[in-house]
């Protein structure tokens, strides 16, 4: 079954851009795929170096460090898409997901060895919260990376919410968010020579619904204190 990964670049589960990832991603698996948070801040991924830039390239899959960093990319090479949602950081993503976006040149820079970028024909959307221009511009950015890389952009690839820590409130925003996971996993499914989505689709009450799911993950986590907060799932959420 298709994975979409999605790559949360903010230190709070369910702040406001982890809030809108889960809408998204509980939108995907409602068109059957398998969705996996990994959260960025839960371990260390080194600074990209520029082996690129070396005489005799080494910059290359899976990457010179043994850290997080080459789990995360391994994962990436593996799925058939990502959601990436951040909070803004003055007009840009967060640290660790521009650390992380640098470090992808090891998946990009396999066109340097006679191979395809391995984030070719990977479908992708965005997610970004944060004050005024900065939110459209970190989502731009991002989105032009990816496609610079070889990743395909679906229609309505990007959801973004001015009300921070509350951007789950935002029901724009949400309805947004929950359409970035519906058109990646629409596209995935196209790819694959099945049915899928590719159109927008306003649904107060799938909205409704994923809210109450996404708030009810919420009070599940704090109850196990926090528990193991990268988490692979099904159709059913769990």
């Amino acid at each position: 079954m298709a994975k979409i990964l999605g790559i949360l670049g903010s230190p709070h589960p369910y702040g406001g851009s982890g809030s809108l990832l889960r809408c998204a991603l509980y939108a995907a698996e409602e068109l059957g795929l398998t969705t996996e948070i990994i959260e960025l801040y839960r371990g260390r991924i080194e600074p990209c170096i520029g082996c690129v830039q070396n005489e005799e390239p080494t910059c290359k899959y899976p990457c010179i460090f043994e850290d997080y960093g080459r789990e995360i990319l391994t994962k990436l090479r593996e799925a058939a898409g990502y959601v990436l949602a951040t909070p803004v950081y003055w007009y840009g993503p967060s640290g660790p997901l521009k650390i992380l976006i640098d470090r992808m040149t090891a998946l990009e820079n396999m066109v340097a060895f006679g191979e395809a970028s391995y984030v070719e024909g990977k479908v992708v959307g965005v997610i970004t919260v944060g004050a005024d221009a900065g939110a459209t511009l970190a989502g731009a950015y991002l989105l032009t990376v990816l496609n610079a890389m070889g990743a395909m952009i679906p229609p309505w690839a990007h959801a973004y919410s001015h009300r921070g820590k509350e951007a789950l409130y935002d029901d724009r925003a949400a309805m947004d968010a929950i359409n970035v996971g519906r058109l990646v996993g629409g596209l995935i499914l196209r790819l694959e020579g099945r049915e899928g989505p590719l159109t927008y689709h306003e649904d107060p009450e799938l909205l409704q619904r994923i809210r109450q799911k996404v708030l009810e993950e919420k009070t599940r986590q704090e109850a196990q204190n926090g528990g193991n907060r990268t988490q692979v799932r099904g159709k059913s959420g769990s």
